[in-house]
């Protein structure tokens, strides 16, 4: 298994947005947004689905794009793709291009040799989808942090049921369901302790970001929001961490 990935300073979240398509009441901007339920919608499958991103500047490292949350056909076609320029000529062969693959409704993404440009663009081709529309939620698009050693072996992952359940006097009851997240536990050994106190500062308690267990799977990555950093010093240099994520929904 390879070592995990931390991927936290989204570009994206700050980038200016343009959507080919979108529906007045699911806007392009809900990709920057931290609801999976908050999304992007397009008018039109018919031709293909772009957004473009100008990140403002053409000196920013990116290594990982990342959708959570979308509504892709099997069928689709969906490309990440780089260029100097934007405009057709820039689009029409790109200067970094890779394909998510699979298709994933939930979670999709792919991991590159770090790239360094201004505009980028998320390109669906998916005319056979049968809702009439192409749809994207919350997108990554930035660096990682890999740390030297991985969590250890035996991490504990369990659901976490919200659902709601109250009993009447007369003894009947009534059930609210609500979605089952996921809740994981990671222990780290590091001597890294000022690298992770960096996503602890950047993210909180409250800010979802992406965690990739293994980043030869990348469609197993989570979108989370941590619960708690707990630190115990082990040696000189050396840290023991415990690190408790919830699955944002």
């Amino acid at each position: 298994m390879a070592k995990c990935r931390f991927l936290y300073d989204n570009l994206w979240k700050t980038a200016t947005l343009t959507a080919s398509t979108a529906e007045v009441n699911f806007p392009v901007t809900n990709t920057q947004k931290r609801a999976p339920g908050r999304r992007w919608w397009s008018t039109t499958i018919v031709t293909d689905q772009t957004i473009v991103a100008d990140l403002g500047a053409d000196d920013i490292p990116a290594k990982a794009f990342f959708i959570r949350g979308n509504n892709f056909s099997a069928a689709a076609v969906v490309t990440i793709q780089a260029s100097l320029t934007n405009d057709v000529a820039g689009w029409a062969t790109p200067a970094f291009e890779a394909i998510l693959s699979p298709v994933d409704n939930t979670m999709m993404g792919t991991f590159f040799d770090e790239q360094i440009f201004q505009f980028w663009r998320l390109l669906i081709s998916d005319i056979d989808n049968p809702n009439l529309h192409v749809e994207a939620g919350p997108i990554f698009l930035g660096p990682y942090f890999q740390p030297a050693y991985s969590y250890k072996a035996g991490t504990t992952g369990t659901p976490e049921d919200l659902s709601v359940i109250t009993k009447s006097a007369g003894g009947q009851r009534t059930v609210v369901i609500h979605a089952q997240p996921g809740v994981w536990q990671y222990e780290f050994r590091t001597a890294e302790k000022p690298s992770f106190e960096t996503i602890r500062r950047a993210v909180g308690w409250s800010l979802p970001f992406w965690f990739c267990e293994d980043s030869d799977v990348p469609n197993a990555t989570l979108y989370v929001v941590a619960t708690a950093w707990e630190w115990e010093h082990y040696n000189l240099s050396t840290w023991t961490l415990t690190l408790s994520l919830a699955e944002e929904v």
